[in-house]
């Protein structure tokens, strides 16, 4: 490969390339519309009307919830009853398949009517799509968590720390109603002065209550309104192992001196590292000096400042950078200290406040937890959606590491049988906003349970909520003996005294890919949050398509991959290759179809193409809690391709550059599993080896899809394109001039290098 010294290439978009979309289908039946289907659908609303009449009776004014459960064929949104919903307005999801709806006495009785004499066609469709009917029950929202504490005769640990949500009816009125209706309920239930309510913005709220046996838990689960209960979990520093070694580093006396700021919350960076401090430019205290461990956060602040000059990685520059020190996490170390935790109401205020004080200057956080009880495997966390609720307020990006594995029998590569969820992401890694960090293993041994670039025995899976890629990247994080040893197997650092020790951990992988992070944002001349992440998958992609393609279940452990150790490689080009990138806006009823693309010529040869192409999509959809599965409120899908034209006229186009999970089956489920659909980051890769037909052109096709209840006017993304040539032909120049020749306008995506270069 030549040398990297060309700049990657930013793509306008051109009105010419936005196209209205056609009109919608025909209503799709999954049955006949019989007379006992008819049946069956009115005694399931009138089951769910004797469930809610002494709320009725109570109060008209006073909303219910009920269930619609769908066939597994109707899940996807052209599907959904939205006619038979029309006096049934939808209020959020849980499960794939399930529709929360509000429901009244009037409600329920005008629909019976429309199931006896269905209005139309559409209605009689959705009929059909309908599985069953049913009230959300008390059992409904009482959360595994709580039943699990009571199955260890553990519930009084928990009991002054029960979370209740409330639903939310989009509806100031009808929240209104069912607020008060609750708080009244509770008073009446006893629990007049025992709790608390907490709010976040204008859609987080949570009570904070206090009880005294389980019973109180079932009483609160029989209030109307109430949406879940469970309990606020406790946070602490990550259970690590470190050793110490006799390794010296030698540090780059000519190490740029970065004016870029990165937030460590975690347990306080030593001030007796005399190597760290001169960084640290603010720091905040939460914890009391008798429960301060700050071997974590020095650790992960070393690994930012010089973890490649103490692990020998090769590196063409580094950057020093400065700390803002939040010091929120307690010792969890019985070695060290004493030991305590913080809880997730206390946590989430810290994190507001800093962010309220630091975020207009600080806009990286690093974060690493420990809390192995909350694997994530079914919808999101509440610190997964408040961490993605903080980076939309305050426009920051998060770090998140996605867990350590910490019970024995460690994970072994490939996975052996019998793993189960037992390695599954713990929250808060289930974040969209935020980016997941796994670890692989940079040092190896005869003994060791894995080998280099492998998944870390400890590190954490995917996928996320939604089957969103979790973790999003791996760096490395260090590795173990088949006697559980991380002697010359650990990642390198410094304890707080400035001592070279060894770590392991995901904790110390998220740092890294923190510290690549800040070093694309850093020399970026426009600074761009969303091309910074794309940026970053982007590199990880294409750095680690060996791992990737070897087994699609890999993606599971390595996410999207690593990137690139060196900054330098990750935002410039050579010859050989090109890197496009489409920062554009697809608009509500439309999609983008960038034709005639000028594909190198190099790679065109006796009418066919050649050649290594890969993709990466990244885009911040609305998000919302309301509705579980689909939290994930906006899709969109990139398509590359050729195109060839009919006899009539019309385009017959055909992608050619696979997304890296793929599906098989037509239902929304398993597109939505196996496809990436509704990711707000996916990837596309193939290495065309025996040639294509080139057809008459290349294009590139961008579609939005919005969820079902949700109107999005339009949607940012940013598309990143790289093309490689094998046999080292100069397809860059090719490229940037057929763009010129078909009227592409571009500039380059302008970096410091670049800068300092022409003074």
């Amino acid at each position: 490969m030549s040398e990297k010294n060309l700049p990657i290439k930013l793509i306008m978009q051109k009105t010419e390339d936005i196209k209205k979309n056609l009109g919608g289908s025909k209503p799709h039946f999954f049955g006949d519309v019989t007379n006992a289907l008819q049946i069956a659908v009115e005694n399931m609303l009138d089951n769910v009307s004797d469930y809610y009449s002494k709320v009725f009776e109570e109060n008209a004014r006073v909303p219910a919830v009920g269930k619609i459960t769908v066939k597994p064929e109707a899940i996807a949104k052209s599907h959904k009853p939205n006619d038979f919903c029309r006096n049934f307005p939808i209020i959020g999801c849980k499960d794939m398949g399930e529709i929360l709806i509000k429901v009244t006495s009037f409600s329920i009785r005008e629909t019976v009517k429309l199931v006896k004499n269905p209005p139309s066609e559409k209605f009689k469709a959705n009929l059909t799509a309908i599985n069953n009917i049913t009230p959300v029950t008390a059992k409904d929202k009482i959360s595994d968590n709580i039943l699990n504490m009571c199955a260890q005769s553990s519930f009084d640990s928990v009991k002054n720390r029960i979370k209740i949500k409330l639903f939310d009816f989009d509806d100031d009125f009808d929240n209104a109603q069912i607020s008060d209706y609750v708080f009244r309920k509770m008073d009446e239930c006893g629990f007049n002065g025992k709790y608390d309510v907490i709010k976040y913005g204008s859609s987080i709220m949570y009570i904070k209550v206090k009880v005294e046996k389980y019973d109180d838990i079932v009483k609160l689960a029989d209030i109307n309104g109430i949406k879940s209960i469970d309990f606020f979990q406790e946070y602490s520093q990550p259970l690590m192992n470190y050793d110490t070694s006799t390794i010296k580093a030698l540090f780059d006396k000519n190490a740029v001196q970065s004016d870029v700021i990165i937030g460590i919350i975690d347990g306080g960076i030593s001030d007796d590292n005399i190597l760290l401090k001169p960084y640290i430019v603010a720091r905040e205290n939460h914890v009391s000096p008798a429960y301060h461990n700050s071997k974590h956060a020095t650790f992960i602040a070393s690994t930012i400042q010089y973890g490649n000059e103490l692990n020998g990685i090769p590196c063409k520059t580094h950057n020093r950078y400065k700390f803002v020190d939040i010091i929120a996490i307690p010792n969890s170390d019985k070695d060290y200290g004493p030991t305590d935790s913080i809880s997730e109401d206390e946590l989430m205020e810290i994190i507001e406040a800093t962010m309220e004080k630091y975020a207009h200057s600080v806009k990286i956080w690093n974060i690493s937890l420990g809390i192995d009880s909350l694997i994530c495997n079914g919808t999101m966390s509440d610190l997964g959606i408040f961490l993605d609720y903080i980076q939309d307020k305050y426009q920051v990006q998060i770090f998140v590491s996605s867990g350590n594995l910490n019970e024995l029998p460690l994970r072994e590569w490939p996975p052996q049988d019998g793993m189960g969820d037992r390695d599954r992401i713990i929250s808060p890694a289930d974040s969209v906003r935020a980016i997941t960090v796994g670890s692989i293993a940079l040092y190896d041994s005869d003994d060791s349970i894995v080998k280099r670039t492998e998944p870390s025995p400890f590190s954490r899976r995917g996928p996320g909520a939604n089957y969103i890629v979790k973790p999003d990247v791996v760096d490395y994080g260090g590795n173990l003996s088949r006697n559980y040893s991380i002697t010359g197997l650990g990642m390198k650092g410094l304890d707080p005294s400035g001592n070279v020790i060894e770590g392991n951990g995901t904790s110390y992988s998220t740092p890294r890919i923190a510290q690549k992070f800040a070093g694309i944002y850093d020399e970026m001349v426009d600074k761009d949050m969303l091309l910074a992440k794309a940026i970053l998958i982007h590199s990880a992609r294409m750095n680690f398509r060996d791992s990737l393609d070897a087994n699609p279940q890999n993606m599971k452990y390595y996410g999207f991959g690593m990137p690139s150790d060196s900054i330098e490689d990750i935002l410039l080009c050579s010859e050989d290759e090109i890197t496009l990138v489409f920062k554009q806006k697809v608009k509500k009823g439309t999609h983008l179809e960038m034709m005639d693309f000028p594909f190198p010529k190099s790679l065109i040869r006796g009418g066919k193409c050649y050649g290594e192409i890969g993709m990466t999509l990244v885009y911040n959809p609305i998000l919302d809690e309301k509705y579980g599965y689909e939290y994930c409120r906006a899709n969109i899908d990139a398509s590359f391709g050729i195109y060839k034209y009919k006899a009539n006229g019309e385009i017959d186009y055909h992608g050619k550059v696979p997304l890296d999970c793929a599906w098989d089956e037509q239902y929304e489920r398993e597109r939505v599993k196996n496809g990436l659909k509704w990711s707000p980051i996916k990837s596309y890769y193939r290495k065309i080896k025996n040639g294509i037909d080139a057809g008459i052109g290349w294009k590139i096709l961008i579609n939005l899809t919005e969820r079902n209840e949700i109107s999005i006017i339009d949607q940012e993304f940013v598309l990143i394109v790289t093309i490689r040539d094998p046999d080292g032909n100069d397809i860059y120049s090719e490229v940037v001039n057929g763009l010129k020749e078909r009227g592409y306008i571009t500039n380059n995506l302008e970096i410091k290098q670049q800068l300092r270069q022409r003074q």
